[in-house]
């Protein structure tokens, strides 16, 4: 799975988020519903951008058997604004700055 966000300081450059394994995904456009949906802002940080997250309602109800089958589960959260990306997998995220042209830097 591959994620690209732009980055609002500079129009030519991209960060790319990878997983090199299976992932559960939600996009949400409205990033308030995912960052309060849990009832806390703790380890929120000003323009920060990727967060490892617990005990989240979004990665509970899926399934026992697929966490099991993954070797365990993490929770990753892509915050842009106005954009939320949720990430269930078990791979850690790979993250790339590239330019808007696709060049790695």
């Amino acid at each position: 799975m591959e994620a690209d966000f732009s980055l609002t300081i500079a129009n030519d450059l991209i960060i790319r988020v990878s997983f090199d394994r299976p992932c559960i995904v939600r996009l949400l456009d409205e990033t308030a519903l995912s960052t309060e949906e849990d009832g806390t802002t703790e380890g929120l940080v000003p323009y920060n951008f990727a967060y490892e997250v617990e005990g989240s309602r979004f990665a509970a109800p899926h399934s026992t058997a697929w966490k099991v089958m993954q070797g365990g589960m993490r929770h990753f959260l892509f915050v842009t604004d106005p954009t939320c990306l949720d990430v269930l997998s078990a791979a850690w995220p790979s993250l790339t700055l590239m330019t808007s042209a696709g060049e790695q830097r």
